[in-house]
């Protein structure tokens, strides 16, 4: 076998009568394009590494503190309380935020909690046009018109949004390019998008580009080359002026926020790849809360009468956090159909604060918790969809599970006929608080649940 290459090399030089010196400058001259468009990638990737302006990146620099998530050791149970040595036994395990609504995490040691959660979690959403056509009755009167509306767009029926990766980039006065007039700086930030997306191969010099982009995304153990974007966190109204964003509601469930429509920050051949990426037909494009118009939160949420304050939310579903107890994801992973999953990851319920120490489920009870030093009020359990069917590694939806074994035990809300899993939680703070990996978990009343949908 190892004679092949250079049995290759030989008929192909014999083939076209060629000297060994001739031959060897034909072949280092049909390298060097390849050697240039490496050089090229290489660069461009250089280029994207810089940071923005003035600003450093949100996250942890080390492994996932759920990295060790599949050990044994976190079905076990534990009083509630702290060991010998002082540390808490029920404590946070792990923290993430959200910046676009179903779209891959930023996992982070330590954040702020604010009314809306955490802070810098769900503030955006992507959201498609559409188109509702008349009714019969309608046609009939000749009253008919077409309408259409912005729609969220979820994991529930787009799951390669779980492969839209996102970053987030703060001010920092400390760089050296740190400047109060600078772009991002201006904005608070920025939210870096990025998304996997293939060119096409051909014969082309625009396709053997594609080809040395594909092979520079295989070296860099990337499964697919991908495309970036960044867009402002907190657009100033000069930039909204500048942009002409659009103030538009957009549906989210049964809910119809007015925000920000910022579509104008993606490029249009970018937009069309990211549609590609997501499978979405119809027109697509961005938004952000508007901060002064924050969605108000009712249902199973203390009153405001009760706490001093209503409680908001951005984009999220329905509350301002999410807590999963990593016992509880080892229940259901125990009871999945046998070789179903080699691995059943955690992160498919998408939570902001996975706890460890209590016992599978204990959390269906708890009505008020404190975690470190901030207070957060138990409202409901969280109802399951599909969503948790979804990949989080490779953004492919499984028809059945986990959702089929949920069914079979954990329909336990007489509110809803759907399984549960995870708690919404509502933080008690009127300004803001902190939360860290490793802070501890009190229960300081139970009580029980009735999910509301309205």
């Amino acid at each position: 076998m190892s004679l092949l290459p250079s049995l290759s090399f030989e008929l192909i030089r014999g083939t076209l009568k060629l000297s060994p010196l001739a031959f060897g400058l034909t072949l280092f001259s049909l390298l060097i394009p390849i050697l240039v468009l490496v050089a090229w990638e290489l660069q461009q990737r250089r280029y994207e590494a810089i940071s923005p302006a003035g600003c450093r990146k949100l996250g942890l620099r080390m492994r996932s503190n759920l990295a060790d998530q599949y050990s044994t050791k976190y079905s076990t149970r534990s009083e509630q309380g702290t060991a010998k040595d002082g540390s808490p036994l029920w404590r946070v395990k792990a923290l993430f935020i959200y910046p676009i609504k179903s779209c891959c995490g930023v996992e982070l040691g330590r954040g702020d909690i604010i009314r809306t959660g955490m802070k810098y979690d769900r503030q955006f959403s992507f959201a498609q046009e559409v188109t509702s056509l008349p009714s019969l009755e309608e046609q009939a009167d000749g009253s008919h018109s077409v309408n259409s509306e912005w729609n969220s767009i979820t994991q529930r029926t787009f799951p390669r949004l779980a492969k839209v990766e996102t970053e987030i980039w703060v001010p920092d006065p400390t760089s050296p390019t740190f400047s109060p007039n600078a772009k991002f700086v201006k904005s608070e930030g920025c939210v870096v998008v990025r998304f996997p997306f293939s060119p096409d191969v051909d014969f082309s010099w625009e396709g053997l580009r594609a080809f040395v982009t594909i092979l520079a995304a295989k070296i860099s153990q990337r499964a697919e080359p991908t495309i970036q974007f960044c867009i402002p966190f907190n657009p100033t109204l000069e930039r909204i002026t500048q942009k002409k964003y659009r103030s538009e509601k957009m549906k989210i469930w049964t809910d119809m926020p007015e925000a920000l429509n910022m579509g104008v920050e993606i490029p249009d051949d970018i937009k069309a790849k990211l549609k590609y990426c997501l499978g979405v037909s119809n027109p697509l494009t961005l938004f952000r809360i508007d901060t002064r118009k924050y969605r108000e939160v009712f249902k199973c949420a203390p009153k405001k009468e009760e706490v001093g304050f209503q409680p908001i939310i951005g984009m999220a579903d329905s509350y301002p956090l999410h807590i999963v107890n990593l016992a509880s994801v080892r229940d259901v992973a125990s009871r999945l159909p046998k070789g179903y999953y080699k691995e059943f990851n955690a992160l498919r319920y998408r939570a902001n604060i996975y706890i460890t120490g209590p016992p599978a489920f204990s959390e269906d009870s708890w009505a008020k918790i404190r975690i470190g030093k901030c207070t957060y009020h138990t409202s409901c359990r969280t109802i399951r969809c599909k969503l948790p069917n979804v990949d989080p590694a490779t953004g492919i939806r499984d028809r059945n599970e986990p959702e089929t074994t949920m069914r079979k035990y954990r329909v336990i809300d007489g509110g809803s006929i759907k399984p549960c899993l995870g708690m919404q939680v509502t933080p008690l703070v009127k300004e803001q608080g902190e939360i860290k990996v490793g802070d501890e978990v009190e229960v300081l009343a139970h009580g029980e649940h009735f999910f509301l949908k309205i």
